[in-house]
């Protein structure tokens, strides 16, 4: 039985080494100009080349037969290659070199035309022989990829991308009249930056939009902020806008080239007037942020900052349609506006009580706070609602906690002890570490306590390093019909 059992097992392992010799049927070869097979190996009407199947037979069958066509009419020759991958890094330098090697075209006349795909690439190429350059120019074979073959391609339709391409070649050269043929059915294309350009148009007909958007919150904001003036902390809103584009494009740059594949789809010019919206759509929200801190730091008073913000609320109602990351500033709003409210809410029901507005030039803070509630106020730790007894004159102060960095200290009780903070003993050099005291402090009556010393990380030093690389290129000749280019043509991607 174990004989029996050993032979199986010497089977099974015969069987696995023959099947791993062999090659993978779904493997794609790399051809070179030596070994891509020529058509003219199955007789002289034949001009495709389609080694890897990409192409159904009935196409290439009416391929083969369309220039055959062109070449019992004009005496041209119109060969077409379509591969899954090629060895080298340039589609251009290969198509030219297997031009030349197989000599596409008439010898005394050059007359040949060679259209070279690359499947796995996304890559095409026209090459056209000396005497082909004045009949297709390099401008002309652009328009045909950029009209058939590449919209074709990107839904995966090669057969009718090469198909309606090739068609269209045909009738140029059949025509009596091949250059005035050209300019009816292929007209010049409108240059992105001109004015008869829809995309220029719709591209300034967007940003017009943000930036009457981003005028129109700019003159809100200055026709509702008080007159307190203080200097903001943050970048100015283009240039934050700019900045997180950027970064939106630098992240969606490797999210369209390695997870989705559509790179070239996404990043064309006819997408312009949407990355100006989303350019737009962001700095209105950063503008939408800077319009209502600003409002907030130009008032001292709760009521009137509430108010001011109400107000903003409403006259940036059409900004904010064209913004959905401003929703969240409109939050953070009325949030605000909800959790203040009951600071305008008097201590009782009578009706006497009378708040002081912090804005007005008469109400003086320090007849009516103490020294150390002048510094949470100051600090931002603490503020206070002044309200007085219209009747008995009498004062009461509602204190309302605002920074959660500071706590009530131990030995004065005002809120000015912030915690968490470390002085450095001994610094940390690239072969020690450091030392470090933690301890807490009361900014009002200096009151500490250390939490003990602590040793700091050693410092490390940063590395980085760079490489290179080059390229080569190679060229070569042959025979087909012994015609010769010199690289005129045009190619491009999908």
């Amino acid at each position: 039985m174990w004989r029996l059992h050993r032979f199986y097992i010497h089977c099974l392992i015969l069987l696995v080494s023959c099947l791993s010799g062999l090659p993978s049927f779904g493997q794609s070869i790399a051809y070179t100009v030596d070994n891509l097979p020529s058509p003219k190996i199955k007789g002289q009407d034949y001009f495709v080349s389609n080694p890897d199947g990409i192409l159904s037979s009935g196409t290439v069958a009416e391929l083969d037969g369309l220039s055959t066509q062109i070449e019992a009419t004009t005496k041209s020759e119109f060969a077409i290659v379509v591969v899954n991958d090629y060895v080298g890094d340039s589609d251009f330098e290969f198509a030219l070199k297997l031009f030349n090697a197989w000599g596409i075209g008439k010898k005394e006349s050059n007359n040949g035309l060679l259209l070279f795909i690359a499947k796995d690439r996304h890559e095409y190429r026209f090459i056209t022989g000396y005497g082909m350059e004045s009949i297709l120019p390099d401008a002309y074979l652009k328009r045909i990829g950029e009209k058939y073959l590449v919209p074709n391609f990107r839904n995966e339709d090669y057969d009718r991308g090469v198909m309606e391409a090739s068609e269209f070649i045909k009738t140029i050269l059949t025509s009596p009249d091949s250059k005035a043929e050209l300019e009816r059915l292929m007209p010049e294309a409108t240059p992105v930056w001109s004015f008869k350009s829809p995309i220029l148009r719709n591209s300034l007909l967007v940003l017009g939009l943000f930036a009457i958007c981003y005028i129109w919150l700019g003159e809100v904001t200055r026709a509702i902020k008080g007159k307190l003036t203080k200097k903001s902390k943050y970048f100015p809103p283009l240039a934050s806008g700019c900045g997180c584009m950027g970064i939106v494009m630098f992240i969606s740059v490797f999210i369209c080239a390695f997870a989705l594949n559509n790179f070239e789809e996404v990043y064309q010019w006819k997408n312009l007037p949407y990355f100006i919206g989303v350019f737009g759509s962001i700095t209105l929200a950063m503008k939408y942020n800077a319009s209502r801190t600003q409002i907030v730091n130009s008032y001292q008073d709760e009521e009137n900052i509430q108010k001011a913000l109400r107000k903003f609320r409403v006259w940036g109602l059409v900004p904010l349609l064209l913004s959905p990351l401003a929703l969240f500033d409109l939050i953070g709003l009325n949030k605000r506006i909800r959790k203040n409210q009951l600071r305008l809410a008097p201590p009782d029901q009578s009706g006497r009580w009378l708040r002081m507005n912090k804005d007005d030039v008469s109400t003086r803070e320090s007849a009516y706070l103490d020294k150390g509630q002048l510094l949470e106020e100051k600090i931002g730790s603490r503020s206070y609602e002044i309200w007085i007894d219209q009747t008995t004159n009498e004062t009461k102060l509602v204190p309302w906690d605002e920074n959660v960095g500071f706590s009530d200290c131990p030995a004065c009780h005002y809120r000015t002890f912030e915690t968490g903070r470390t002085k450095t003993i001994r610094a940390a050099t690239y072969s020690s570490q450091g030392l470090e005291e933690r301890f807490d402090l009361c900014k009002n009556c200096g009151h500490r306590v250390s939490h003990g010393e602590h040793s700091t990380p050693v410092k490390v030093r940063s590395t980085s390093s760079s490489s290179g690389g080059g390229s080569s290129s190679s060229g070569g000749g042959g025979s087909f019909g012994g015609g010769s280019s010199g690289g005129g043509g045009a190619g491009g991607r999908w």
